[in-house]
């Protein structure tokens, strides 16, 4: 099964999700897109560079802390809200340049979203 092959699964997975992505941190691309409407480049490669944001502040010591509860590691999942639209971001634990971006409508479906994107980062 293909990369693409496998964000259309992913995207199938929620009924309110409209993009799954697969995409490098390190360059700050998308590289592989599966969605219910074309996206520009730029708007992608923007998610991409949210991404890079998350991570940054997740990675913080204090924070990483505080969310893993002392522990020590590194978080790889991360949400941003927006007015209309939440933003998932699963990163590889194999490779953390390697990130799935998902844009839902619905917190409903976040948790099964959540879990299928962290086998499909496995399987990629």
């Amino acid at each position: 099964m293909t990369v693409a092959d496998r964000l259309d699964r992913l995207r199938a997975v929620a009924d309110g999700c409209s993009l799954a992505a697969f995409g490098d941190l390190r360059t700050r691309l998308m590289l592989r897109v599966s969605s219910d409407h074309p996206w520009p480049q730029e708007r992608l490669d923007e998610l991409c560079t949210q991404a890079v944001r998350c991570f940054d502040r997740a990675d913080s010591s204090a924070i990483s802390s505080h969310l893993l509860g002392g522990a020590r590691g590194v978080v790889n999942e991360a949400l941003e809200l927006g007015d209309n639209e939440i933003k998932l971001f699963v990163r590889s634990d194999a490779d953390p340049s390697d990130v799935i971006c998902c844009v839902c409508h619905s917190l409903t479906d976040l948790p099964v979203l959540t879990n299928a994107a962290r086998d499909v980062m496995r399987d990629i």
